[in-house]
């Protein structure tokens, strides 16, 4: 987000659209910040607070008294017959233009929790949608290997009906291979159910995997961890709102000590007189008079004591975020290395020892049931290495959510 804005400030709000600044939203993750009902709630509390500072800092209403005598009093100009008395407040010593600011700080603050609503949403989003990719592709490579068992099997039973000397044995463990693979698929399939009702959710029941043009979500680039720090100090809402709490209870403060100070109270007072005498007015002036001592002091307390509690905040909040950040990315270098193992090695090698097996067993050098051996290890390798994808995409996607950005624009976030 950009530089707060003044406390004095008089510019109306806006609700920001990038945590890390003015980035233009598309595709899905524009779709779900227009239509996720978390986002849309927090933008009418958004909205409520702006029209709270209308209301915040304005004279207190004018008091109107009137006075109706049973019977006339006798004066030297005449009966008095009634009195009616027009008093406003006017609270002095900035006390209202304070209040103002107050307002306009919690109308910034509530701004900030509808950023925090769309990084959190968005990550859901970015999660959702990494487990659905991954969950899509895994149940694709047990549907291959359930077909090439089934293959398998049938091979095994035609030779095993014809006496070619296979026992029974392969075509047992066989079935068991299909029945475990059916309750993983099965196990995939039910997942996979529970990802795409998190994603309507989110969506508010217009998710479609249209959305994503079968994309997969960008990962940040490699970059050092004070970079990262540096981003979530000038970006995170989290900090920022600490940090306008901690104004809030200054401001709050400097009202308090004014409290102990008399505000101004005027007005207007019109006597009716009866036959024979003319009406009078009046102009009123008079001050409160803030003299409990004990009160006055324990008020100014309470506040300097928010400032401390505020302070404390502040610091509290950076060292989650930083806690955070540093973590998720030792999370995502590790993930990386396992990423690098599968892509430039495992997947490539299981490959070639799947083809390896192919040949020896056409050859008669391993057994049917060594081959099969293989083929499970290939399966194993390609659905660990879609599942350290996923991870890998989540845990970038949470670094970005750690440091308060909806999405990373490189070349502007590197100061290009």
């Amino acid at each position: 987000m950009g530089s707060p804005q003044s406390a004095a400030s008089t510019e109306p709000l806006t609700v920001p659209d990038q945590a890390s600044g003015s980035v233009a939203l598309a595709g899905p993750v524009a779709v779900l910040l227009a239509q996720n009902r978390k986002v849309r709630a927090a933008e009418q509390v958004y909205l409520a607070a702006v029209e709270q500072i209308r209301v915040a800092g304005t004279l207190p209403d004018p008091l109107v008294e009137s006075t109706l005598f049973q019977r006339p009093i006798e004066t030297k100009i005449g009966p008095t017959e009634a009195q009616v008395m027009v008093g406003q407040k006017f609270p002095l010593w900035g006390k209202l233009r304070r209040t103002r600011r107050v307002a306009r700080e919690e109308a910034e603050i509530a701004a900030l929790n509808v950023q925090q609503a769309k990084i959190m949403v968005v990550f859901q989003m970015r999660t959702a949608w990494e487990n659905y990719l991954k969950i899509n592709t895994s149940l694709d490579i047990l549907d291959g290997y359930r077909e090439e068992l089934a293959a398998f099997r049938s091979i095994a039973l035609t030779q095993y009906a014809t006496g070619s000397g296979i026992t029974q044995h392969p075509i047992l463990k066989l079935q068991i291979e299909i029945s475990l693979i059916e309750i993983q698929i099965n196990t995939f399939q039910s997942s996979l159910e529970s990802v795409i009702n998190q994603l309507q959710a989110l969506f508010d029941g217009s998710f479609s995997p249209e959305l994503f043009g079968g994309k997969r979500t960008s990962l940040l680039p490699p970059t050092a961890t004070e970079f990262w720090l540096d981003t979530a100090r000038k970006a995170h809402p989290r900090y920022e709102q600490a940090q306008r709490e901690l104004q809030i209870a200054i401001l709050q403060n400097e009202i308090a000590v004014r409290k102990n100070y008399p505000d101004l109270v005027a007005g207007l007072n019109y006597t009716s007189i009866g036959e024979g005498g003319d009406d009078a007015w009046g102009v009123k002036v008079g001050v409160n008079l803030p003299i409990w001592l004990g009160r006055n002091r324990a008020r100014t307390r309470a506040s300097l004591l928010r400032i401390r509690s505020r302070e404390e905040r502040v610091e509290e909040v950076w060292n989650q975020i930083e806690r955070d950040v540093r973590s998720t990315e030792k999370e995502l270098a590790e993930i990386e290395e396992t990423y690098t193992l599968y892509a430039e090695r495992l997947i490539q090698e299981s490959a070639q020892m799947l083809a390896s097996a192919f040949s020896a067993y056409e050859t008669g050098k391993i057994s049917f049931l060594d081959l099969l051996d293989s083929e499970r290890m290939v399966v194993r390798v390609r659905l660990e290495f879609e599942a350290v994808e996923a991870r890998r995409r989540i845990a970038s996607a949470k670094l970005l959510k750690d440091m308060g950005l909806i999405q990373f624009d490189e070349e502007r976030d590197h100061g290009k």
